[in-house]
């Protein structure tokens, strides 16, 4: 198959290759022929169908999975489509032991949901069990009340399953033995701290005198004990199942400067026409827009935001690719990466085609699984959810460390004690929908919904990305643009984007002040004699304007009229530079926001670069009030990244919407790497710099509620516009996740 798929693509590449060839690099694996056991003691009807259903005997790994399970170790399997089957394999197992109970499979997007629900259906009846699965949506949800394995998302199990556990769910929660975590990487920064809240509230509804199974599958990713620990206090198994024999893959890098969407859809269209199975991989708002204009030909093609079995993945983007092309050899047999003009793509497009030089994704280690370690914005939008499925006890708020945190709600008049002996916490109505507002990537506060000029939803935005990246003419998605934001509301009652669904070549960056102050300092070192800290901040951000440049006009400066402001606390890196950098319009830090996600599995949005001229110093700054992992892991991390910040900084200079960027990045990168760059000294270290005394994590989540509302009146801001004197009234928005005193 590889090897069709390999010619099928040489020979798009001789269609499109009119001016120069797409295809700038292809990696050929060879198979492995995986290692088989004659027996596995599961349940017999199992062990005698599993074979003939599936084509494949039994591996050593998953006699070792078994046991896990057995020994009720919560149990994650490493891997592609070999720990995907296995997962299947043992999620019967226990279905099989015990035809009363139920199982729930959590995925992460609809689109994935139905996949394992189509995948499990189609192997029981190959099987010829009458076991049951539901998909707990559309007009599958009145056959998943009495399913014995219901797949949801994460959002279907906030509010349905959880929301209405003692109404139409009952009898699922009632018989509830296991839970599986399918793709679970693809919960980094604040969802971890999502899906461990998730857990949490399942549990306690669950009335089964044994515990619940956890299993979990991922891919092969750095971090993910420490993420599946925060997750679930439980001992992990983690397994690998790359025993499993796997035919030969390749993976191919394509260059496509044009018009991305189009140009994508059409190198997975004509993949497509081989008859072999297709999946383009992109931003979850654009699969809508790509599947429309794919339109309903070609029924061997799937588009959305995460993997699906396939012969061939098309992923649009780096955003999107590093947890794919780390699964690469273990599935598909083909897997093009389709790079296009952001800065972060025509750097690796330069690696790829400079000789002896390593190129990121392909020749470097897993990525990194970033987990937020605590967030106290998203434990209390929990709690009020727990208490309101059932009063809170006294011993589960001593149990879950939050004792503190119930305190603070009461006060806030969003939870109350009710009469009688025993401590018990309910929701007041004062507490609104407690419900509202779930979005995995966001730490509390309204999601955006995204639509079509038709009218057509598209799905949703994180507060932090619509105030900073969807602002009126802006091009999305952030730094790759697009599609054009033609109508925003921002009220405090619904947040919306409208976009224009013709795809077009333009790109927009904001413009922004700045003013950040530093709460405390948690650890600090030195990097080539410059100074270097984290902690947490204060930050008054505002968007003043956007430069916007297209393929048809030269770069200019437009005014956002009125100014969105954005105000939150979080950790955040800083660097003290030594020289001053010239960053009109906070232009500076970018580049090194858009290697990040070459590096993990997060995305280009979870960090915002700010400098301060009247210090010299550059800060990066967790984008989610609370945090999200990202400075304090960049603090210990920095030096790997620098390098490629360097090369994506060196190609901005000939990009004309990042130029300006460019001059500001290299200029303070080159200090950072040895080189040297003349400038005056830096001042003095700011005032507000408390000295370095780390805090106890529990005493950092009671110290974010204790603060809210309470920040330190905004400075000037320290970088005036460069092209646009003028600027009218402010649009201040307040947090609207750091709950405020009554």
């Amino acid at each position: 198959m590889a090897e069709h798929l390999i010619d099928a693509l040489y020979a798009l590449a001789r269609q499109r290759g009119r001016n120069a060839n797409p295809l700038l690099a292809l990696r050929t694996f060879a198979g492995r022929p995986g290692a088989r056991i004659s027996h596995l003691p599961i349940q017999p009807a199992l062990a005698q169908g599993w074979p003939g259903a599936t084509g494949e005997p039994f591996h050593q790994h998953q006699a070792l999975a078994l046991a896990a399970l057995r020994r009720d170790e919560a149990l994650a399997l490493t891997g592609g489509l070999s720990a995907r089957r296995t997962m299947q394999l043992l999620l019967l197992e226990a279905l099989y032991a015990d035809a009363t109970a139920t199982a729930l499979l959590v995925a992460p997007d609809e689109l994935a949901a139905m996949t394992y629900a189509h995948e499990l259906s189609r192997l029981l009846q190959s099987l010829r069990q009458p076991l049951q699965v539901g998909l707990a949506t559309g007009s599958g949800v009145r056959s998943a009340l009495s399913a014995n394995i219901v797949v949801a998302t994460p959002e279907l199990l906030h509010n349905r399953l959880l929301r209405h556990h003692d109404r139409a769910w009952a009898h699922f929660w009632a018989k509830l033995r296991m839970v599986v975590l399918a793709e679970v990487h693809a919960y980094p920064g604040t969802a971890t701290v999502h899906l461990a809240a998730l857990l949490l509230r399942l549990r306690r509804l669950v009335v089964a005198p044994q515990p619940i199974q956890l299993m979990a599958t991922l891919a092969p990713v750095a971090g993910a004990a420490t993420a599946l620990a925060q997750i679930s206090a439980l001992p992990w198994r983690i397994l690998s199942a790359e025993d499993a024999p796997s035919a030969a893959a390749a993976i191919a890098l394509w260059r496509n400067p044009g018009e991305r969407p189009r140009e994508t859809l059409a190198l997975a269209l004509g993949l497509a026409r081989t008859n072999a199975r297709v999946h383009l991989l992109c931003p979850a708002f654009e699969a809508p827009l790509l599947r429309l204009l794919a339109g309903a030909d070609f029924p061997t093609l799937s588009i959305g935001p995460s993997m699906l079995p396939a012969d061939v993945q098309v992923i649009m983007g780096l955003n999107e690719a590093a947890v794919p092309l780390a699964q690469a050899r273990d599935g598909a047999s083909l897997t093009v990466l389709v790079l296009g003009d952001d800065p972060a793509e025509r750097a690796l497009a330069r690696l790829a085609t400079s000789a002896g030089e390593a190129v990121p994704l392909l020749d470097d280690p897993p990525p990194q699984w970033i987990a937020a370690a605590v967030n106290a914005y998203i434990e209390a939008q929990h709690l009020l959810c727990a208490a309101s499925e059932r009063p809170l006890s006294a011993n589960e708020a001593d149990a879950w460390g939050v004792t503190a945190l119930i305190e603070r709600l009461c006060e806030q008049q969003r939870l109350i004690c009710l009469p009688g002996n025993t401590p018990l916490w309910q929701p007041l109505p004062t507490a609104g929908d407690v419900y509202a507002g779930f979005d995995l990537h966001a730490a509390g506060g309204l999601p955006a919904l995204i639509a079509d000029d038709q009218g057509h939803p598209l799905g949703i935005l994180d507060q932090a990305t619509f105030d900073r990246w969807g602002f009126l003419g802006a091009a999305l998605p952030p730094l790759r643009g697009g599609y054009r934001v033609v109508e925003r509301n921002d009220d405090d009652e619904r947040l919306a984007l409208t976009i224009s669904a013709n795809a077009e070549t333009r790109r927009t960056i904001p413009l922004r002040h700045c003013t950040i102050h530093v709460r405390d300092r948690r650890e600090y070192r030195t990097l080539r004699g410059c100074d270097m800290a984290w902690g947490r901040v204060i930050v008054d951000e505002e968007l003043y304007g956007f430069r916007e440049a297209a393929p048809s006009f030269a770069p200019h400066e437009r005014v956002i009229n009125p100014p969105i402001h954005i105000r939150w606390s979080a950790p955040a890196l800083w660097i003290d530079l030594p020289m001053a950098v010239k960053a009109p319009g906070q232009l500076i830090g970018w580049s090194l926001v858009a290697a990040l996600p070459l590096y993990t599995t997060s995305r280009f949005s979870d960090v915002v670069p700010a400098y301060d001229n009247e210090v010299y110093r550059i800060y990066f700054v967790d984008t989610q009030p609370g945090g999200n992992g990202m400075a304090s892991w960049l603090f210990n991390a920095l030096e790997s990244i620098l390098p490629l910040a360097y090369d994506i900084a060196l190609e901005c200079r000939t990009d004309p919407l990042l130029e300006p960027l460019a001059r500001a990045d290299m200029d303070w990168l080159l200090s950072l790497l040895g080189g040297r760059v003349s400038g005056a000294p830096p001042p003095a270290m700011q005032p507000d710099d408390p000295p370095a005394t780390p805090t106890p994590l529990q005493a950092q989540t009671q110290q974010q509620f204790e603060d809210s509302g309470h920040h330190p009146p905004a400075a000037p801001s320290t970088s005036p516009p460069t092209t646009i004197s003028a600027l009218a009234p402010t649009i201040h928005r307040e947090d609207p996740h750091e709950p405020t005193s009554q």
